[in-house]
């Protein structure tokens, strides 16, 4: 039960969110994070804002892009075969994600990036793939990189009268992915993330790999993996890559899961494992290979 009063409304389009948005009132997308928290008079809106009746759930392949509603559920994304096909690394990450079916029909994409927490799986995600954040305001649309997007624990550059409203990702279909989450037991928040791509080209060699680390830190840790470029992943390779991972931490998280010298003691194998996993999957042709459309049957 929620123990105060407060303004319902849910509008039907885009601009009428916006209209409804000021600073004392806050968002419900699936409802995981905002609910608790009202019930627990941790939070009072005057007025909550339901973005279910906006037609945000969309998922669509515009050309190399893929685009998602911000109202898209991590079930959603799982069943989706354009995510599978261009996105396989989101895809694997919501397969991860906590909560059971439940959870998975409820949460959204969208809620997880702007509540912004450092556990949650969505944001490195995002980032490792590159990401454009489409967010509405009063003074129109304007779209963020995903690495942009995040100021710290619960920080983001979004305005009080602004709303994600959806995402924009390149194509990833000849990229290998890996995802690895460390955490204390099954439904545990995770204590560390890595996320991980590689694409090699026909020699083997590295023609792009990222690697990105989430929950050691209050926001996602982009390591910069540039000496593998040119160069087959070898072991060696990826040794290399892994201690730069803990190199790059600056200031570790500290929750209840876990102290940040312990977030910073797990990274270098956490970050080892996922881009042995991306290579893998990169050196194997058929892997994520999604059935081909009509379209790409047909040239």
């Amino acid at each position: 039960m929620i123990p105060t009063r407060f303004e319902y409304v849910a509008p039907e389009t885009v601009a009428a969110l916006v209209a409804a948005l000021d600073e004392e009132s806050r968002l419900l997308a699936g409802g995981t994070w905002v609910v608790p928290e009202m019930g627990r008079a941790e939070s009072r809106p005057r007025r909550v804002v339901d973005l279910r009746r906006a037609g945000l759930t969309t998922i669509s392949v515009d050309g190399s892009r893929l685009r998602l509603g911000a109202m898209c559920s991590y079930s959603d994304i799982l069943a989706s075969q354009e995510v599978a096909r261009h996105a396989p690394l989101l895809h694997t990450m919501a397969t991860s994600v906590t909560g059971g079916s439940a959870l998975r029909n409820q949460a959204t994409i969208g809620g997880s990036v702007a509540a912004a927490r450092p556990q949650s799986d969505v944001p490195a995600t995002l980032v490792a793939l590159r990401a454009d954040i489409i967010i509405a305001g009063p003074a129109g649309s304007r779209r963020v990189p995903a690495a942009d997007l995040f100021l710290g624990a619960g920080r983001t550059t979004l305005a009080v009268d602004e709303v994600i409203t959806g995402f924009q990702l390149p194509s990833e279909r000849m990229s290998g992915h890996g995802y690895v989450k460390l955490k204390r037991g099954a439904s545990s928040w995770p204590i560390a993330t890595a996320a991980a791509l590689l694409r090699l080209d026909d020699a083997g060699r590295c023609e792009d790999a990222r690697l990105v680390l989430g929950g050691v830190e209050a926001v996602p840790v982009t390591v910069d993996l540039t000496a593998m470029l040119g160069r087959p992943p070898g072991d060696e390779e990826l040794e290399a890559a892994a201690a730069q991972a803990a190199a790059a931490l600056s200031a570790p998280w500290t929750d209840v899961l876990a102290p940040g010298t312990y977030r910073a003691a797990v990274t270098a194998p956490v970050a080892k494992r996922t881009l042995t996993m991306a290579r893998a999957n990169a050196a194997d042709p058929s892997f994520g290979a999604a059935p081909a459309t009509e379209e790409e049957q047909h040239g």
